[in-house]
């Protein structure tokens, strides 16, 4: 699907290299961010604006394929009674990054309170810094960062003991920017034989012409976009399901419908009134949720 500097397919064996990827991400982790199986979430940020919300953390982790430090932040609902092996959402934020928030603060909150009602299963969510205008894509000008979540983000999640056994997050979603980046991601998951249960699209920004990506100053020729445009390359998904929310004025609902249109297995096509902004990705998070805890792998 697109240029692989470093072998990514055969270092995302994971099954094979579990050993060696906990040892990589041990010796780069930079000590201020440092976590332990005792204490794997410290430095807790404040609520969430809304009544209630759920425990919020960051921490940092050194990144080979970003050259720096990289912020994550969690999210778990309160009461639960051990986050030892809870499943993860990887969430890839949209454009502007982690600030405000790389979450809508309505889905936070109803990651708490879905959970609180019987609602969800229990699972949180993960999101890292891809840097301002990711498209989540190798060769960015924030560095390679689709082999950054699939070969780091496996080993920071091991060494807090998240995740599956190998450290693997169960499911995807994406925000705008993020949502191009989550097709991506599930896509070169199955590729390799390690699928995601499901893939949540919030308003995901899915230009359908050259000229409009080309506005977006992302990629350097019509063919690079070509080689990344999640769009073109849906075979790859496999038959992971994918659950997408967007407005009816959306500058990118041709995108999204013509998703839902080509790949057999989009059981959710979710059209709002409003447009790209929180009058939408304010509304939609019970949903979103609601949609990815189906996914949510069985105890034992």
């Amino acid at each position: 699907m697109r240029n692989v500097k470093l072998g990514r397919r055969s270092l995302l064996s994971l099954m094979g290299v579990a050993a060696t990827g906990a040892a990589v991400g041990a010796c780069g982790r930079s000590e201020p961010g440092r976590a332990t199986a005792e204490a794997p979430l410290r430095r807790p940020m404040p609520r969430t604006p809304a009544a209630t919300g759920p425990v919020l953390s960051v921490d940092a982790e050194r990144s080979h394929y970003r050259d720096g430090d990289v912020q994550l932040m969690f999210a778990f609902p309160t009461g639960l009674e051990r986050t030892e092996n809870l499943p993860i959402v990887l969430y890839l934020h949209g454009r502007d990054g982690m600030s405000p928030t790389p979450i809508p603060y309505e889905t936070l909150s109803k990651l708490e309170t879905e959970y609180a009602d019987g609602v969800l299963p229990p699972f949180g969510l993960l999101a890292v810094d891809g840097g301002f205008n990711s498209y989540w894509n190798d060769g960015s000008a924030n560095g390679d960062l689709m082999s950054m979540l699939l070969e780091e983000v496996p080993a920071w999640l091991r060494s807090r003991r998240l995740g599956d056994r190998d450290g693997l997050p169960f499911a995807v979603a994406g925000i705008s920017t993020g949502g191009f980046g989550a097709l991506n991601y599930a896509a070169e998951r199955t590729e390799v034989g390690l699928p995601v249960e499901a893939a949540a699209l919030l308003a995901p920004a899915l230009p359908v012409t050259w000229e409009h990506m080309q506005e977006k100053g992302v990629f350097a020729t019509e063919q690079d976009w070509i080689a990344n445009d999640p769009l073109r390359h849906t075979e790859q998904l496999g038959d992971v399901p994918v659950g997408v929310w967007v407005g009816d004025a959306d500058v990118y609902l041709e995108g999204a419908e013509r998703l839902a249109q080509e790949y057999r297995n989009t059981p959710v096509l979710s059209v709002l009134p409003g447009n790209h902004d929180a009058t939408v990705f304010d509304v939609v998070g019970a949903d979103m949720l609601r949609f990815l805890g189906t996914g949510v792998p069985a105890e034992g």
